[in-house]
């Protein structure tokens, strides 16, 4: 894994509600039309090695000086949106972090052959990218984050072997699986758990800031982390995972066709807000990182 010739994709904003996929190379972003690419990021996977390919030769052309810098934005000016924009499906994976689950007073029995407990949400009014506003679902009075390490899918496929699944794995970003507590878990209702009220409305899945190709990112062993209003709350390392990123893709796509493109979360590590009685509200800054990937920010913003 060379750092010193990694790239990551991106999406900037432009004036007019436009957006313009661009290659973030040195700590500047650099319009992908410069090299004949389209606008729209998610049409790197219409063939994603072939994509993977042309990547490489242009960030080594703008490495050799072949493209002027003032046609480039410094990452300190970049207004970046979601990286993709947007996938057709989003994964994720749940109780996935040993450490979570003991803050959380629940624990779970790993069997061999089975898969992961995963669920789905919304992609195209989920996502949101850095610097976006999250909005407290309406009637939520607990609103909760969660971490989580995020794959992109560069090839797709119904039930992938484990042996086989890293080799769908186009690349890296990170996210955040906010939840409504008080609206996911209703103990009075027939329906226990309700995904869709307490994970999946409008906004609660920030993605980004960039995708890093997998090359590039040491999935052994990846820190990454949380803070609200400059406070780190979470920290945790891919290494921690219960289910591995093959075990995960593999039992995913036993029961859902990946497509590529497409994006998964991996699960939560220990230092959400419930087990410490927190919570967010209006105005708070959320920031999450992650070595390789990057950091970037969301502001909570009040009910609808």
């Amino acid at each position: 894994m060379n750092s010193a010739s990694s790239f990551a994709v991106a999406t900037l904003a432009r004036a007019r509600g436009r957006s313009e996929s661009a290659l973030r190379v040195d700590g500047r972003f650099w319009p992908l039309s410069q090299a004949g690419f389209a606008d729209d990021a998610m049409r790197l996977f219409d063939d994603w090695p072939r994509s993977l390919r042309a990547l490489e030769r242009h960030a080594a052309a703008i490495r050799a000086g072949k493209f002027n810098p003032a046609h480039s934005v410094s990452a300190s000016r970049a207004r970046l949106l979601a990286p993709l924009r947007y996938p057709r499906k989003l994964f994720c994976v749940g109780a996935n972090y040993a450490d979570h689950l003991a803050e959380m007073n629940a624990s779970i029995a790993k069997v061999p052959g089975r898969p992961p407990f995963f669920f789905m949400k919304p992609a195209s009014t989920c996502i949101v990218g850095p610097g976006e506003s999250v909005r407290i679902p309406r009637g939520c009075d607990y609103f909760d984050w969660e971490v989580e390490f995020v794959v992109v899918f560069g090839r797709g496929g119904r039930d992938i072997a484990e042996a086989d699944a890293m080799s769908h794995v186009a690349g890296y970003s990170i996210g955040i699986d906010f939840t409504a507590r008080d609206l996911f878990d209703q103990p009075t209702s027939f329906f226990r758990f309700n995904f869709t009220l307490g994970k999946g409305q409008d906004t609660m899945s920030p993605l980004g800031p960039v995708m890093v190709p997998a090359s590039f990112i040491d999935i052994s062993n990846t820190w990454f982390g949380l803070s609200v209003n400059g406070v780190r709350k979470q920290w945790g390392s891919t290494s921690d995972m219960i289910y591995s990123l093959p075990e995960q893709i593999a039992g995913v796509s036993q029961s859902v066709t990946i497509e590529p493109g497409d994006v998964m979360y991996t699960g939560s590590p220990a230092g959400v807000g419930l087990p410490r009685g927190e919570r967010l509200t209006a105005g708070d800054v959320v920031t999450i990182f992650a070595e390789g990937i990057g950091e970037m920010s969301v502001t909570i913003a009040s009910q609808e």
